[in-house]
């Protein structure tokens, strides 16, 4: 039982990942076309923020996504 919820952890962290990554992703390409952040050390900034962002946001959402996936398995 422990180990089926681990294995139901994981995957929501990997999927969570996944989306999170390519949403962050796409925010900072669409960014970089737009030239809204002129010096390299803004372009830095925004992307330790998006960084820290991505950092903090898994964990939370990747429990979120567990729920969501247990109701579905059931």
């Amino acid at each position: 039982m422990l180990s089926r919820v681990f294995l139901l952890y994981l995957e929501s962290l990997l999927i969570t990942t996944l989306l999170v990554g390519s949403f962050l992703g796409l925010w900072i390409g669409l960014r970089a076309l737009r030239r809204v952040d002129k010096t390299i050390k803004n372009r830095q900034a925004h992307l330790y923020d998006m960084l820290l962002i991505a950092v903090m946001t898994i964990p939370i959402l990747s429990f979120a996504m567990m729920g969501i996936l247990l109701v579905l398995k059931a």
